[in-house]
């Protein structure tokens, strides 16, 4: 997945470069090697005796979780940070992860100015670029306060997180086979409807907050969103990267 991050207005704080996993011979051979691994602790029980644990879920590349059944459900994909599993629900469900609960409830999306357009001329034409927010819903179903997301600085300047609390997911090929495009979640967003779902008070048990997540993207890209493939992807609140929760902002049928 390659993932993308820009910057708003002139004013604001030099944005980090776009960040793309690449892959060259050094790191394909780790990759294998970590497979390799990964197969022998599966088949080799603690007491070294031969057992083999297969996954409790299936393979997110299995023909139930793909086009045109896409069904719901938890299952796993190979990535560089190990074995990661996906929890998937539609549009219009309710995605249950370890900690919260979350729901989209709908997006909007308003122009805006790529301050570092420079490092993609065609893709932000003189700066142009759109912005996109969603509006969700989040549940704390526990017995504890939960506090979701970052503790962003109330600070008028656009930023964004080294391990971003959510991504936009979008059917747009980039790089090798089976890559695609995500755009990070852009904190402290200028002009994007308020509140931010981040940096609220701690949500009480069994209570619910409803807030916006923002992403600056460009007009054909905006186009995608609410398409077959546009996900939301949320992030554990622990920033486990090994869960992910997936709503499917393409598929499902309204209650």
């Amino acid at each position: 997945m390659h993932r993308f991050a820009f910057s708003q207005e002139s004013g604001a704080p030099q944005a980090p470069q776009p960040r793309i996993r690449r892959t060259g011979r050094a790191a394909i051979a780790l990759s294998l090697l970590l497979v390799a691994l990964r197969l022998v602790l599966a088949i080799v029980d603690t007491d070294g005796s031969s057992l083999f644990r297969p996954s409790p879920y299936p393979s997110c590349g299995s023909a139930s979780f793909e086009p045109p059944e896409s069904r719901e459900g938890l299952c796993t994909v190979d990535e560089h940070t190990g074995i990661v599993v996906k929890n998937i629900v539609d549009r219009w469900s309710t995605l249950h992860m370890p900690e919260y609960d979350a729901r989209v409830l709908t997006w909007t999306t308003t122009g805006t100015h790529v301050s570092n357009w420079h490092d993609e001329p065609r893709r932000f034409p003189n700066g142009r670029g759109r912005l996109v927010s969603l509006e969700v819903e989040i549940e704390n179903p526990g017995a504890q306060p939960l506090q979701y997301g970052p503790l962003i600085a109330r600070s008028p300047l656009p930023s964004y997180r080294s391990h971003p609390p959510a991504e936009l997911a979008l059917p747009i090929p980039a790089g090798g086979p089976g890559e695609g495009l995500s755009v990070v979640a852009i904190l402290n967003p200028r002009g994007a409807p308020g509140p931010s779902i981040f940096g609220q008070v701690p949500i009480p048990p069994h209570s619910k907050i409803t807030g916006w997540i923002s992403f600056v993207m460009s007009l054909s890209e905006s186009e995608l969103v609410g398409l077959p493939r546009s996900d939301l992807i949320l992030s554990l609140v622990d920033e486990n990267p090994n869960y992910v929760g997936i709503i499917r902002l393409g598929k499902g049928t309204r209650p």
